[in-house]
């Protein structure tokens, strides 16, 4: 446990290769963890708005009808919403590449 009273998520960083490893080991963490499920989770709201859309098409009952339509509203909301944390995750990942490639040259600068 560190003094802040969780568990270390990386050791401690005492080299520039460690810090490099560091800054490229959240980029393969976020295409495995963040990215592949928003993707997933994407798709899955289109899927709904899809199916929903042909419900709302053949369904009689106006409460039906009703119902469905306002799911389809929140889903196209939640796919905005999405986007917009794709694009916030996107610009953090951006950040972690321009960190380790300030690392690497720092790193190279002090192997010269």
């Amino acid at each position: 446990m560190s003094e802040k009273g969780r568990e270390r998520v990386i050791a401690r960083i005492e080299t520039l290769d460690q810090a490099v490893k560091a800054e490229k080991d959240v980029e393969v963490g976020y295409h495995s963890a963040i990215d592949e499920n928003i993707t997933y989770w994407l798709a899955s709201e289109e899927d709904i708005i899809e199916s929903y859309s042909t419900l709302v098409k053949n369904a009689k009952d106006p409460k039906v009808q009703q119902t469905l339509t306002e799911i389809i509203h929140d889903s196209q909301n939640h796919i905005r919403m999405l986007n917009s944390i794709k694009e916030a995750f996107n610009k953090i990942l951006s950040d972690e590449r321009r960190h380790a490639k300030l690392l690497e040259a720092l790193r190279d600068k002090s192997d010269q």
